[in-house]
Order: structure tokens, then C-alpha cells, then sequence
């Protein structure tokens, strides 16, 4: 691509550290999925237990965030990449030998705090290094690398795991963070930047329209996303008496479309107004959701699953380019404590998607569950419409200063 051969040996080694290290970080995400069992078995540990160690990553990823956002932006972008890099490597090699379940619990939350500077610090430097025509590209690679991370960790651990035992994923893990982290203390550089203006304040940021209007489009759709999670293994294993590996397949399918779909969309916010195009993927989806549970065959379901992924990846994915474009000349200093109010939406919607997911289906079933989500979404997609010009239409009107092509 000619776009990629015109960039300068900076933006390329930027980049390549920044997909990489979000690879990585949902690679251990998804990782210990296929370890389930084993928790159970060696570890007495119950179903609660169990959702409480999942859940320990978004919620330290939450308290944290804030704090790295503001550090990313005072003292720069490299050094909370690396110390993020070495928070997920000691919770790495944690994670190979627990002496019980409550270190794994500490593990797990120590995870969510290193991936809160790695997260808010690797995006804020993508926003930096490139400029608006360019953002969407790189940002759309960068959610490329997320997803596929998280549908590459549970099979990869699952393989690792039947090849050389429990502890093998870890230490490869390990061995790919230590790498990373020695060659970004020598190679990566944080991008220089003239004058700018003091950073904003989160609260500061909360105050501008269209960066609460972006937000709430991801709160959407990754709210419905989780919400999968309690209610599709349920539906799936009553309806098509699947098992684990049919399960873990289906959300593969689920992720591999939204992953396709990101540096896809990034071309389709660059071609037509970008609040529109997120509104078109968030429709889609609300109106593809009840297709999942009118399928009446393995083929049918995948299809369904394939056009919710990619829907999904329509919607999410640009809202990393759009709050970047929110900040005007001049405030390239805001960009931390802007993806750290990315990361603070994101795991809000990590919590509370699948808890009322899950409280829905007790109630009622996973079926009529799924069409509520789909009537939910729906209702949320007219309602950012009715709000989209007051809250997106000054930012997309005005013709921005970045707009010119830089290749530097």
C-alpha cells in the first residue's frame, strides 16, 4: 500500500509497537478462558469465584485508567508503555505458578492496571504520530490487532496448554513481553510536539458534546458485545447442543468479522461523514441481533454472526479515530486523558454487560433476552440520531487544519 511505504521509519516502528502490545494485552486476556475447568478442579473454585476473577481486570482497568491518562500526557507516551510491559509480564509469571486462587484474583487485577497504561498510553502515541486523513488507518489497524488478539488467546492457550502444560502459555507470553519491552526502551520514541495547550482535565473533556456523543456509541455496542458473552453459550448449548469448541468457534466468527471490518470502516470514515457511517453499523446490528436466535442451522447462525461482527466493527471501531479528531490543533495533549475515558467507557460496559445479561436471561430466556437487546439497540441508534448535529455537527463541518496529508 502506498500509504504505508510513504511513512517515515518512526511511524512505522510506533505503530508496529503499538499493535503488537494490544495484541498482546488481549492475548492474556482471553487467555485463561480455556483454564476454566482446571481453576475449578484445582482450585475448589466456584462459578462466583470465578466471575470475579474475570471481572478483576476490568475493574482495575477502570480505577487506574484515569491516573495513566493524565501520567501519559505529563511525562509522555514511552515510559507507561514500558511500565505497563513489565506490570504484564510480572502478571504473566504470576499467573504460571499460583500458590492459590486468591493470587490468580491479584494476578488478574494486576493485569487490568498494567493494560490501563498500555492501552491509554499505545493510542494516545498512534493520535499523535498521525494526523486526521492518517488516524483512521492506524487506529483501524490498532482494533484489528485488539480483536484478533482476543480470538487468537483461547485457542492458542488451549494448544499451549495440551503441548506442554498448564504453565507453557505463560511463559511464552513472558518471553514475547520481555522482548517487546527491551526493543521499545531502544527503539520507540515518543512523537515530538510543539507548543500545545495545558491537558484537559477528564472532567473537562465530559463537557465537550461530541466527545460524550462518540462515547455513547461504544458504550452501545460494546455493552451488547459482553452482553454475549452470559447469554450466546446458553443459547447455543440448548439450541445446537454445542460444546466448548462450538462455542469458542461462534465467537471466533463474531470477532473475525469485526476485526476485518475496523481498518474497513477507518476507509469509510475518511469517505463519508463519520458519525453517519458509526450509526448505519449500530442499526445494523441492532436489526441483525434477532437473527441470531431465528437460526435454524449451523450455516444460518454463522451467517447472522458474521454480518453482527462485522455490524459491530462498523460502529466500534471508528469511535478510536473520531474523539482523536475531537481535539483541535494544538491539544495533541489531551490525547491521554482522552483514551483514558475510552478505556473507562470501555470497561463500564465490560461490567455491565454481561451482569444484565445474565440477570435478564434468569429472568426471562436467552432468546427473549437477544430481542430486547436488539429493541434496546435500536432505541439507543434513533436517539443518537436525534442528537447527532447538535452534539457532531460543528466538528464535522469545520474543515480541520490536520486534514493535509504528512507522511514525516
Amino acid at each position: 500500500m502506498n500509504f504505508i511505504k510513504q511513512m517515515s521509519v518512526k511511524k512505522k516502528l510506533g505503530l508496529m509497537f503499538a499493535i503488537t502490545i494490544l495484541f498482546l494485552d488481549m492475548l492474556l486476556y482471553s487467555v485463561i478462558i480455556p483454564l476454566t475447568p482446571y481453576y475449578e478442579e484445582n482450585f475448589k473454585a466456584s462459578p462466583t469465584m470465578i466471575g470475579i476473577l474475570f471481572s478483576s481486570y476490568s475493574i482495575t482497568l477502570l480505577i487506574f485508567t484515569t491516573y495513566f491518562g493524565k501520567l501519559t500526557d505529563r511525562i509522555g507516551r514511552k515510559k507507561p508503555i514500558v511500565i505497563g510491559l513489565i506490570g504484564l509480564t510480572i502478571a504473566t509469571i504470576v499467573f504460571a505458578h499460583p500458590i492459590n486462587f486468591e493470587m490468580l484474583i491479584i494476578a488478574r487485577g494486576l493485569q487490568g492496571v498494567a493494560s490501563a497504561a498500555t492501552w491509554t498510553a499505545s493510542l494516545a502515541l498512534l493520535a499523535d504520530m498521525f494526523v486526521k486523513k492518517e488516524r483512521a488507518f492506524a487506529m483501524g489497524v490498532a482494533m484489528t490487532s485488539m480483536s484478533a488478539g482476543t480470538l487468537l488467546g483461547a485457542p492458542i492457550g488451549g494448544f499451549l496448554i495440551e503441548f506442554g502444560g498448564y504453565a507453557t502459555p505463560f511463559y511464552t507470553a513472558s518471553v514475547m513481553l520481555i522482548i517487546v519491552m527491551i526493543l521499545a526502551v531502544f527503539y520507540l520514541q515518543d512523537e515530538h510536539k510543539a507548543v500545545v495547550q495545558a491537558s484537559k482535565k477528564v472532567v473537562d473533556l465530559l463537557k465537550q458534546r461530541e466527545v460524550v456523543w462518540i462515547l455513547a456509541i461504544m458504550v452501545v455496542g460494546e455493552g451488547i458485545m459482553t452482553m454475549l458473552e452470559p447469554i450466546l453459550p446458553i443459547y447455543l448449548s440448548g439450541t445446537f447442543t454445542g460444546n466448548s469448541f462450538f462455542i469458542g468457534l461462534m465467537f471466533g466468527v463474531i470477532t473475525l468479522a469485526y476485526g476485518i471490518m475496523a481498518p474497513v470502516s477507518g476507509f469509510l470514515i475518511n469517505k463519508y461523514t463519520p458519525s453517519r457511517v458509526v450509526l448505519v453499523g449500530l442499526l445494523l446490528a441492532g436489526l441483525i441481533l434477532p437473527f441470531v436466535v431465528i437460526a435454524q442451522s449451523t450455516l444460518q447462525m454463522v451467517i447472522a454472526l458474521l454480518f453482527l461482527g462485522a455490524s459491530m466493527g462498523l460502529a466500534v471501531s471508528p469511535t478510536l479515530t473520531m474523539l482523536g479528531n475531537t481535539q483541535k490543533e494544538g491539544e495533541q495533549n489531551s490525547y491521554g486523558a482522552l483514551y483514558s475515558l475510552f478505556n473507562i467507557f470501555f470497561a463500564v460496559a465490560a461490567i455491565i454487560g454481561p451482569f444484565v445479561g445474565g440477570v435478564l436471561t434468569d429472568v426471562f430466556t436467552s432468546k427473549v433476552t437477544i430481542f430486547i437487546a436488539s429493541g434496546a439497540v435500536i432505541l439507543s441508534t434513533y436517539g443518537l440520531s436525534l442528537t447527532r448535529k447538535k452534539s457532531m455537527g460543528n466538528l464535522e463541518c469545520v474543515p480541520s487544519a490536520e486534514t493535509v496529508q504528512r507522511m514525516d
